[in-house]
This record gives structure tokens, sequence and C-alpha cells, in this order.
């Protein structure tokens, strides 16, 4: 390999894509105390209510931890809307809750007025963050730190699949899953995602070079991984991106498909498959390139994810990797720098 490739232009993104599986088993071993610590507060508190507090990747964490409460622990979730307290000074008034405040810096001035508005009303936050130092940590009842390590590329990679993971953690455990069940499933979704990472993504890199727009459409769990792959490819590449859930798709953005528009289907799993698909065809019918990451060939490229090996709740971690990696070889193709992108900084100062 060479050095230009070792040391040039989106060199600290493709390292921190790939170290990820390891720093899911980090988070994994080394913060079950935290994770208990938050899953007894949840239990304890007994909450009518799960509030996620969170911006950018983070708030896609968030949107994948409101599924994840939905279905294994029957409790409504919300995402908070920061705007409402920095915008309008507004204070809510909830009924019993916890917030969980996820942020790989800690720092963002919005997300922490917004934390320290629910903390005000009594309601006991658990802090999500990659900065155990950083202002929100010190805020949470609980912190649980990401383990993820210095992430130096301004797109966030590997601190939001460790978001990702350190939510399913917490979840399962307030669930009941025993940590031998929790571990099982976490190191099988590792074999998968390494197995993910070499797997060459040349097909759809050809596909898509050149594409001024591309559209990511997933279902539920995948609405996530849809919203965080079409950042990255903004992000990165500079380019109009969109990640929509399919029952939305095909309202207003099924008409932005003109012939040669990119789109990415998302068709792990069973839930609401049938409708990622339905947009896929309804889109080809339109001229758009189609291609498919998930386990059935329905379209012009593919990468293919099996879907038996890993528990449907955690496919996130390992779907949203190919996406990384197309974004970052994108972005070289055009001749940018992934690890700088222009106009972009790693922390959002929002107000």
């Amino acid at each position: 390999m060479s050095a230009a490739i070792i040391d040039g232009p989106g060199a600290l993104m493709r390292a921190e894509i790939a170290e990820q599986p390891s720093r899911w088993i980090d988070l994994l071993d080394d913060q079950r105390p935290a994770i208990d610590a938050a899953a007894d507060l949840i239990r304890e508190t007994q909450p009518e209510l799960i509030v996620f507090v969170a911006r950018g990747s983070s708030d896609h964490a968030a949107m994948y931890g409101q599924y994840l409460v939905h279905n294994l622990l029957h409790i409504p979730a919300m995402l908070a809307t920061p705007a409402t307290v920095t915008a309008f000074d507004t204070s809510l008034r909830y009924p019993s809750a916890v917030a969980l405040a996820v942020s790989q810096s800690g720092q963002s001035p919005d997300l922490l007025a917004t934390a320290e508005s629910i903390a005000e009303t009594g309601v006991p936050i658990v802090a999500i963050t990659n900065d155990s130092r950083s202002a929100l940590a010190a805020l949470g009842r609980v912190h649980i730190p990401l383990a993820a390590g210095p992430e130096l590329s301004v797109a966030a990679t590997k601190t939001y699949t460790a978001e990702l993971l350190a939510i399913a953690l917490v979840v399962f455990r307030v669930a009941g899953l025993d940590w031998d069940d929790i571990g099982t499933r976490v190191r099988a979704t590792v074999e998968e995602a390494i197995a993910v990472l070499e797997q060459p993504v040349d097909e759809l890199v050809d596909a898509f070079e050149g594409r001024e727009r591309i559209l990511i459409v997933g279902r539920g769990y995948g609405m996530a991984t849809a919203k965080e792959g079409a950042l990255k490819l903004m992000e990165t590449n500079a380019i109009a991106a969109s990640g929509w859930s399919a029952a939305d798709a095909t309202h207003g953005p099924l008409g932005q498909i003109v012939p040669g528009t990119g789109i990415i289907a998302l068709t792990r799993g069973d839930a609401g498959r049938d409708s990622v698909i339905s947009f896929a065809e309804a889109a080809t019918r339109l001229g758009g390139l189609v291609a498919e990451l998930g386990g059935r060939t329905i379209a012009d490229a593919q990468v293919r994810v099996p879907s038996d090996t890993v528990a449907t709740e955690l496919s996130p971690l390992v779907d949203i990797l190919p996406l990384q990696r197309l974004a970052l070889e994108l972005a070289l193709r055009r001749g940018l720098d992934p690890d700088n992108p222009v106009g972009l900084a790693k922390v959002t100062k929002t107000h």
C-alpha cells in the first residue's frame, strides 16, 4: 500500500471505518457497569416516556433508539426538539420520564441547553458521549462513555455506530437480556461487520460516480441508516442526498426522481421490506438507477448483507458500513478530502 493511501486524503476516515468492530467489543467489555447503571435508573424510574436528545448523526442514532424502545420496552419514546428551548425559550412539562442525551462531543450548545432544561424539570438524564470530560457527561445522572477513541475525521463513523450499540445495550438490559445473550449477539454482529468490510464496494462506487442526486430508502430500523447514509454523502461529496422511510418516500421524494437519479434500497429484514421494494420498482420505472443493500437481487448494483446471522435489532450497525465506504470512495474519485469537508467542523456550535 502506498504512502499516499496511508497518509493522504481520506486516510483518517478509512481507518476509523475499519476499526469499528473492535470498538464495539471495547464498549461491550469495558462499559458494562455504566450500561447497568443506566438500565437500573430506567427500571427504577418506571418511565411513561423516554426522551432522546441529540443532533446530527446522533439524532439518527436516536431515531434507531426510538424504534428499539417501542419494540422491546413498549414505552413511548420521542425525539427532543432543541429549537423549542433555544429559539422559543419554552420549557416543557414531562410525565414520568428518563432522557437519553446522545452526542459524540457532548459540547453542542443547543443540545446542552435542551438537556439542562429537561434536567431542571426533575427528569434524570443518561448521557452517552465519547468525551468523559464534556459538559454533557457531567450533566448526566449516569454517563456511558462510547469507548470509540479519538475520532479525527470530520464525518462521524465509529462514534455513530458506538452510539447505536450503547443505546441497544441499555435497552437490552432494561428488557431483561443477560450479558451472555447480549455478548453472543454483539459478537455475531462483529463477525458479520468484518465480513462486510472485506467486501469490495467498487460496484456501488462505479454505479454512483458522477451522480449529483441520491436517495436512500429504508423502513423501521433502516430509516436511521437511510438518513445517516445520506448525511455521509452530503458531508463528504457535497451532493444532494436524502434519506427516507419508504412509507414517506412514495409521496414527494418519488417526484424528485429523473433519469439517472441514484437510489439505494435497504432491504435487510422482513419489516417494511415490501414497501422498500415497491419504491425501488417505481423509481426504476422513472429512470432511476437502483442499488440494493440486502439479501435479494432487485437492483442494478448490490452489496449483499446476510440477514440470518445478526439480530434484527443490531442490523443498523452493519448496514451503515457500505454507505460509509461509498461516501469515502466517491469523495476520493471526485478529488475531495472526506476527512476535511469544506465548510464543516467536528463540533457544530448551534445555539
